[in-house]
């Protein structure tokens, strides 16, 4: 089994609303923060709410792709059916006796291909899988690292890294097989990419009953949701591209033990290799 280990991309997907457009939204959905029974019961006015505080923050999912090609031969024992009549039938210059009417056996070679590809998205913490896909037609910028996202915003690392993600694409395309002769059993792992999207939160509080609600903008879609609590302050240490990017040498074992695996040197790959 060989694995090709392709490019290696962090993604940032870019805001289709500018900062100022997400502050308007904001502040036209201020009576809409604590929810429809707050707004047509208690009837807050307008300037009872205002905005405490707002973050920009980059959240990530991982992306993957990958293709398998399996090639090779298997022996297999076919019954040629043929009509009550025939006793015997030459095939390429072999005489193939007919027992009982019930056909001949014949002997072959079949050779096999088989082709398969994956997709693969996954939420940053725990590693289960997601569908981001909606996100993936937005405009891209390559970005050389999470830090490149920090001016004035705060970048959320994922737990999980891209080894977790490479594993789980070569688990989904291993397949088993009967063969008498393999001719290739390859799985390339064409794209790892961690996407970072935008997203606005804002702090609205209540001053007369002294009440606090985060909403949650996604800078993308344009899409809110109410989230309990207060925004995230906590600033995340930003890991280095190689803690992110786990796959070497060294973690070739945790995919698949005892495999030849080649890495195809990506964009940080090959930064990695020529340090």
């Amino acid at each position: 089994m060989d694995i090709n280990l392709g490019d290696e991309k962090i993604i940032e997907l870019v805001s289709t609303f500018s900062a100022d457009d997400i502050k308007e939204r904001a502040m036209a959905k201020r009576m809409d923060a604590f929810g429809q029974i707050a707004k047509f019961m208690q009837r807050p006015k307008p300037d009872e709410i205002e905005i405490a505080q707002s973050q920009k923050r980059y959240e990530p999912f991982w992306y993957g792709s990958a293709r398998a090609r399996y090639s090779y031969d298997r022996r297999h024992h076919y019954n040629v059916q043929v009509e009550p009549e025939v006793q015997s039938v030459t095939f390429y210059d072999h005489d193939h006796t007919v027992q009982g009417g019930k056909g001949f056996p014949l002997e072959a070679v079949e050779h096999c291909v088989e082709e398969f590809h994956r997709e693969l998205m996954l939420d940053p913490l725990h590693g289960e899988e997601r569908d981001y896909s909606k996100y993936l037609s937005f405009t891209k910028n390559d970005v050389a690292s999470p830090e490149a996202l920090q001016a004035g915003a705060v970048v959320v690392v994922p737990e999980v890294r891209s080894s977790f993600l490479v594993r789980k694409l070569v688990q989904m395309l291993m397949k088993t097989f009967q063969a008498d002769k393999i001719h290739e059993e390859r799985i390339d792992v064409d794209q790892v990419i961690l996407y970072y999207r935008p997203l606005y939160a804002f702090e609205y509080h209540w001053k007369t009953k002294d009440k606090r609600q985060v909403v949650e903008f996604d800078a993308l879609t344009g899409e809110l949701r109410a989230e309990g609590g207060q925004i995230k302050k906590q600033v995340v240490n930003v890991l280095e591209n190689d803690a992110l990017f786990d796959i070497g040498a060294d973690a070739i074992g945790t995919v698949m033990p005892g495999a030849n695996i080649a890495v195809k040197l990506g964009r940080l790959a090959a930064r990695k290799a020529i340090r």
